[in-house]
């Protein structure tokens, strides 16, 4: 009868623990299963009213250390004046373990303060678990699952941070490459005009005086006349190439006609290279002016890579604006390339296909960039008609 009876008081005993480990266990699993969706406030909140639950105490906050001062993150409980200021006062420890603080003023009988680090170990705040009413404090196995509840918490506050810091790093690279591309189409327009009003002028008139000087000397040897010849086709090449150059700096057709014309204009560098280019859709509506230059951009750079890595094929353009969105594709059969984000590019392309997506996104749209080898590259490039700025 006696062993019956250390029987029944151990498996009793053995039962009592079981029951510990599975609401320790439940505590952690079913916390973790909720941070996640919560707002940090919301965060800190549920974690307390849980750990309070656990170790029957009756109120709690999460201090947080910002800008070199203790804030509270969240409370839970009803907390006097002097209480609250007891619990801030202690919360200013940088201590790394959990620790059960037995006191005796300001009407709390029992303080369980948990330290929030992050992956490195560094501290930034504190859980604090309060009790008015005289009470035991949690054994170590308690106190172990709440400093884990608390490294839980802290994992999931540091965690928001850094998006937070990699969000506002995210903003301000894109301001900053928004700058840079507007501060480039600026001086490309200032170059373009100075060339045009200076250089673009010097040689066209220097053309005309060579074709006139030419038509007055009929009778020149024919040495000298060759050499002439050769002059003026060079004067002539000159000022072709430097109309060329303007227009891929800022092109005057589309500031004057549209984005439809300077696209169109732009594909005269394929046919003159012996491609067949094909017209899908062609919208001649006018847009902002950001949104003109950004598509420009991208085909001019789609026309770029064709020319340089294609091959011997036949291009298709379509321009199209409906629905608030102004829709560019350009395409080819050529000999298109491994599109995986990590097959590797020749020379510039890379760059180039980031540049695209970049000028994109700062307008709230977005490009998408399929190929395969020897099955053509296709490009579509999609932005709100009306400019819409993503800084």
């Amino acid at each position: 009868m006696h062993n019956d009876n250390g029987s029944a008081l151990a498996l009793r005993s053995q039962y009592r623990q079981w029951e510990s480990r599975a609401a320790r266990l439940s505590l952690l699993v079913d916390t973790g299963r909720e941070l996640g969706a919560l707002s940090p406030t919301e965060m800190g909140e549920r974690m307390l009213q849980r750990a309070c639950a656990f170790c029957a105490m009756d109120s709690g906050l999460v201090v947080r250390e910002l800008n070199g001062e203790g804030q509270v993150l969240a409370s839970h409980g009803a907390h006097s004046n002097e209480q609250r200021v007891a619990l801030l006062a202690l919360g200013d420890s940088a201590a790394t373990q959990a620790q059960c603080l037995p006191i005796d003023k300001s009407e709390l009988q029992l303080v369980i303060r948990l330290p929030l680090t992050t992956a490195q170990g560094q501290p930034f705040g504190n859980v604090l678990l309060a009790s008015a009413v005289k009470i035991n404090p949690p054994d170590d196995e308690d106190l172990e699952s709440l400093q884990l509840l608390a490294t839980l918490l802290a994992a999931h506050l540091d965690n928001q941070r850094l998006h937070g810091d990699l969000l506002a790093r995210e903003r301000t690279m894109s301001e900053l490459v928004h700058r840079l591309l507007s501060a480039q189409e600026d001086e490309r327009r200032r170059v373009a005009y100075d060339l045009h009003d200076g250089l673009a002028q010097t040689l066209a008139g220097l053309h005309q005086r060579l074709q006139g000087f030419a038509s007055q000397c009929p009778t020149l040897p024919q040495t000298q006349q060759q050499e002439l010849r050769t002059i003026l086709e060079l004067a002539q090449r000159c000022v072709r190439e430097g109309r060329q150059a303007i227009g891929g700096l800022r092109p005057q057709l589309l500031d004057d006609f549209g984005l439809l014309h300077a696209i169109d204009k732009e594909a005269d560098r394929l046919r003159d290279a012996g491609y067949r280019v094909q017209w899908l859709q062609r919208s001649d509506a006018r847009l902002s002016a950001n949104v003109e230059i950004t598509l420009f951009r991208i085909a001019q750079e789609g026309i770029n890579n064709i020319l340089k890595h294609a091959g011997p094929c036949s291009v298709r353009v379509s321009l199209d604006n409906q629905a608030g969105q102004a829709q560019l594709r350009v395409e080819d059969d050529g000999q298109g390339f491994e599109a995986a984000p990590d097959a590797p590019r020749k020379g510039n392309s890379g760059l180039g296909l980031a540049a695209m997506h970049e000028r994109a996104s700062l307008l709230g749209g977005h490009l998408r960039c399929s190929s395969e080898p020897g099955r053509g590259t296709r490009l579509l490039a999609q932005v709100p008609s009306a400019e819409v700025h993503q800084p």
